[in-house]
C-alpha cells in the first residue's frame, strides 16, 4: 500500500495534463480544462451542509472553523483548506464550489457534491446528510446541463476528460458506535463492508456509463483511533476503538480489489487510489518529524484528546478548547469523516502528492495572478476574503463585513452587538476605531430618475435631492463613529452620465454623455467634501480618505490605451449600443448580449460597472494615491497602526458587492455566467469578472435613500 500514495498523486496530475473544456456552443472558444467532480463527507465537503435542513452536528458554518487560511467559516470541517482544494489549485483550478451554492450554475470546472456526516449507505445519519446515492443524482443533473449546452458528442468527451475524487466510509462505520444502532449485531463485519463497498460499485459505475474514465480514491484511516473515536468508551484507557478500526482496514482491502477488478473489466477505467492510512498514521505517531507539536489529541474540543465534539460551541456541549491549529494533525472528530483534519496536515498530504509528481515530471507550474478587484484595499491591507454580511454563516467580523443598501446601518449595528457579546478577547470600541469603513454609495439614486418612472425630481429641486442623499450618508457615519469607528473612505461620483448604460439613452447615440445625471454626480461631488469637512469639525478624531473618480475615471475614459485598455465607452458584455443594455448573462429582460475576449482590454466590463483590470488600477490609486488623486489621506496611511488588527467594513451598492444580494429576494443579482469568470471562474455575485477581498455590506442597486428601487 506504501507504493499508492505515489501512484495516486502521478495518475491525479497525469488526469488533469493538458486538459481543455469548452463553454456553450453560442459561447468563445477558450482554453479547456478538465472538470473536477468531488464526492463524499465531511473530508471533502466544502460547504453544501450550509444549504440543507440539519443540525450542527453536521455543519462547519460557525467559528472557529476556517480560522486559518478564509478567516471565515465555509462550511469546510478543518481550520483552512480540505485535500480537494488543494488538489485544484495545483491543476490551476479554482475552488471547486459547492453543488447547492446558490448561483452557482456553471460546471465546466468541476463541482463539490460532498456532504458532511455522509455515507455510501442511505440510512447512515438518513435525513440530515446528502447521502451517495443522492450525490449521483446531483451529478446526473450536471451531466444533463453538460449535454444541453454542449450538445451530445462534446459532453460525454469534457466528462471523460474529468477526475471523479471519492472519500467516503468513515461515516457508516462510526455511526454505528455514536447512535443506538444495532446494525453490526445484524451483520457481519464483512458483510457490513461488503454493503458499502457495493453501494459506491453502483456510484462508480454509472458514471461510468454517463462518460466517466478517471478516478481517484482516498482510503480510509484507523478510524478508531480519531479523538472522538477514543473517547466512547470509558473503561479503554484512552486505547485506539479497535473494532472501528478493523472496519475500515476491510474497506481498505475490499476497495483495493474493487478497483483493480473494475480496471480489468471497463475499457478505459483509470484510477488513482491514496493510501491516506498509512501516511496518517505516520504522522499521528510522528507527529514532530512532519512539523506538527500533536498527533492524537485535537486542536479544538473538549475532554480527554479533546475528543468531544463541542468545536465551535454550537453543539450539545458547548464548552471547548481551542489551541493553534497548525500545529495539529487533527483537529476534531466525532461523527465526522476521516478525522477532521487541521489545514497543515491537508497541506502536507498534498505536498506528498505534489513532490511525487514532480519527481516524474508529471506537474506544470504555470505563474496565476492573484484576485484582484474593487475595492482590492483589503488585497494591499493583507486581509482575507470578506464575505457579505448575509452569507451563511458568517458571524464572525473580526476582519470586517460587507453590507449596504437600506438599513446598513442597522446591520453594522448587529455586528456590533455579536462582537461585543462575542466574549473571544476582543475590546469592540478599540476594535472599531482601529477600522477602515469605506463607501460607494449614490449612484443608483441619481440615476433612478431617468431609469424608472420617478417623479422625485418633480417634487424636489436637485439640489434638495443631493442633499438628502448626503444628508442619509451623514446620518450613517455618525451612528458608526457612535459605536467607535473614526477613519472612512470615500469614492466621489465622477463623470456618472458617461457609463455605456446612460450614453445609450441619448438619442441618436452620437457618444454624448447623459448630462442629467452628471448634473446630479458634479452637484453630489461638491457637497460631499463640505460634508466631510464638517464631519471632521464636529466628531473626534475623524478622518477620512477621498479618492477622486472624476479624475482616474474620467483619464480611462478619455485615455484608455495610456492606461492599458484598447476601449473606454464601451462594454464588455451586454448589448446594443455600447452594450449599454444591461443583458450581460441573458438573464435579465433582453436575453441576447455580446461578450469580448479579453475583458482586461476594456474599461467596463458589463452596462454599468468597471472590469477587474480598471477596478484593480481604481484600488491602487485609492490605497497608496497622492493627495491629488486620493487626500487629504490615502486608505495606506489612514490604516497605518504598526502592528495591530484592522478590519475593513465596506457599504455600498453593486460596485463593491461582493455577493449580498445573492441571500436577498431581488432582481438585481449577478450570479450566473460570465460574473467571476475571470478569477474564480464561476459566478459570486459580483457584478465584475472577479471578487472582492473586504467585509462587506455592500448590494448591488442599494442606495442612500430608502426609496431607490424598494
Amino acid at each position: 500500500m506504501a507504493r499508492l500514495s505515489s501512484f495516486f498523486i502521478i495518475i491525479l496530475y497525469v488526469f488533469f495534463i493538458n486538459a481543455t473544456c469548452c463553454r456553450g456552443k453560442s459561447q468563445p472558444q477558450q482554453k479547456k480544462h478538465v472538470p473536477f467532480f468531488i464526492f463524499g463527507d465531511s473530508f471533502l465537503d466544502a460547504g453544501n451542509n450550509n444549504y440543507i435542513n440539519t443540525s450542527t452536528l453536521d455543519q462547519a458554518n460557525f467559528w472557529p472553523y476556517g480560522l486559518t487560511y478564509f478567516k471565515f467559516p465555509t462550511g469546510r470541517f478543518s481550520d483552512g483548506r480540505l485535500i480537494s482544494d488543494f488538489i485544484a489549485e495545483r491543476a490551476k483550478l479554482p475552488l471547486i464550489p459547492p453543488f447547492l451554492q446558490p448561483g452557482f450554475r456553471q460546471y465546466y470546472q468541476g463541482v463539490n457534491f460532498a456532504s458532511s456526516g455522509a455515507g455510501a449507505l442511505a440510512d447512515t445519519f438518513q435525513g440530515f446528510v446528502i447521502d451517495l446515492k443522492t450525490q449521483l443524482s446531483n451529478y446526473n443533473r450536471v451531466a444533463r446541463w453538460f449535454r444541453h449546452e454542449l450538445g451530445e458528442e462534446e459532453a460525454e468527451a469534457t466528462i471523460s476528460r474529468g477526475v471523479h475524487l471519492f472519500s467516503i466510509g468513515t461515516n457508516d462505520y462510526t455511526s454505528p458506535f455514536l447512535i443506538n444502532s444495532t446494525i453490526l449485531n445484524n451483520y457481519n463485519h464483512s458483510t457490513y463492508v461488503g454493503m458499502v463497498i457495493g453501494n459506491l460499485t453502483t456510484v462508480i459505475q454509472e458514471i461510468y456509463r454517463r462518460g466517466g474514465r478517471k478516478f481517484a480514491f482516498i482510503n480510509l484511516p484507523e478510524l478508531g483511533c480519531v479523538p472522538g473515536m477514543r473517547i466512547i468508551k470509558t473503561d479503554n484507557n484512552g486505547s485506539c476503538l479497535e473494532e472501528a478500526s478493523r472496519l475500515a482496514t476491510l474497506h481498505n482491502i475490499a476497495l483495493s480489489k474493487l478497483l483493480f477488478e473494475l480496471e480489468k473489466r471497463f475499457k478505459g477505467f483509470k484510477y488513482s487510489l491514496f493510501d491516506l492510512n498509512a501516511n496518517l498514521r505516520q504522522r499521528m505517531r510522528h507527529p514532530s518529524k512532519y512539523g506538527f507539536k500533536e498527533g492524537e489529541t485535537a486542536c479544538c474540543g473538549s475532554g480527554e484528546y479533546r475528543g468531544a465534539f463541542s468545536c465551535g460551541g454550537k453543539r450539545r456541549v458547548k464548552e471547548f478548547q481551542l489551541f493553534p491549529s497548525t500545529s495539529y494533525a487533527a483537529v476534531v472528530c466525532k461523527r465526522i469523516l476521516p478525522p477532521c483534519l487541521s489545514l497543515g496536515i491537508h497541506s502536507l498530504i498534498l505536498e506528498i502528492i505534489t513532490t511525487s509528481a514532480r519527481l516524474v515530471g508529471q506537474i506544470f507550474i504555470r505563474t496565476v495572478k492573484p484576485s484582484s478587484t474593487t475595492p482590492l484595499a483589503a488585497t494591499y491591507a493583507n486581509l482575507p476574503l470578506i464575505p457579505p454580511y448575509l452569507q451563511p454563516g458568517n458571524h464572525q467580523f473580526i476582519y470586517g463585513t460587507n453590507f449596504a443598501s437600506a438599513g446598513a446601518g442597522d446591520r453594522f449595528e448587529d455586528s456590533v452587538t455579536l462582537l461585543q457579546e462575542s466574549g473571544k478577547g476582543v475590546e469592540t470600541m478599540a476594535f472599531f476605531s482601529r477600522a477602515v469603513y469605506l463607501f460607494n454609495v449614490g449612484a443608483n439614486d441619481y440615476t433612478l430618475p431617468f431609469t424608472s418612472n420617478s417623479t422625485v425630481l418633480e417634487t424636489f429641486s436637485k439640489q434638495e435631492y443631493v442633499g438628502m442623499v448626503i444628508g442619509n450618508l451623514t446620518e450613517t457615519i455618525q451612528g458608526i463613529h457612535k459605536s467607535g469607528g473614526r477613519k472612512f473612505g470615500f469614492l466621489n461620483m465622477g463623470t456618472l452620465g458617461c457609463i455605456p448604460s446612460l450614453k445609450a439613452l441619448v438619442p441618436g447615440n452620437n457618444g454624448s454623455c447623459f448630462e442629467p445625471v452628471n448634473e446630479l454626480a458634479t452637484l453630489n461631488d461638491a457637497a460631499l467634501p463640505k460634508a466631510l469637512e464638517e464631519l471632521e469639525i464636529k466628531l473626534a478624531e475623524f478622518k477620512y480618505s477621498m479618492h477622486y473618480l472624476n479624475i482616474s475615471f474620467g483619464e480611462r475614459l478619455n485615455n484608455p490605451h495610456k492606461y492599458g485598455f484598447k476601449e473606454g465607452n464601451i462594454a464588455c458584455c451586454g448589448s446594443g449600443p455600447y452594450r449599454g443594455i444591461d443583458s450581460c448573462g441573458g438573464r435579465r429582460v433582453v436575453a441576447e448580449y455580446e461578450l469580448c475576449s479579453d475583458p482586461s482590454e476594456y474599461v467596463f466590463f458589463d452596462s454599468g460597472h468597471l472590469s477587474d483590470n480598471a477596478n484593480e488600477q481604481i484600488a491602487e490609486l485609492m490605497w497608496s494615491g497622492t493627495p491629488t488623486i486620493t487626500g487629504p489621506y490615502n486608505l495606506k496611511a489612514s490604516r497605518s497602526l504598526p502592528k495591530s488588527h484592522t478590519a475593513l467594513f465596506v457599504f455600498g451598492d453593486s460596485v463593491f458587492d461582493p455577493g449580498k444580494s445573492d441571500y436577498i429576494n431581488t432582481s438585481g443579482r449577478s450570479n450566473y455566467y460570465p460574473y467571476g469568470e475571470t478569477f474564480f471562474k464561476y459566478p459570486t455575485g459580483s457584478r465584475i469578472c472577479k471578487f472582492t477581498h473586504e467585509v462587506d455590506f455592500a448590494s448591488a442597486g442599494a442606495r442612500a435613500l430608502s426609496e431607490t428601487y424598494e
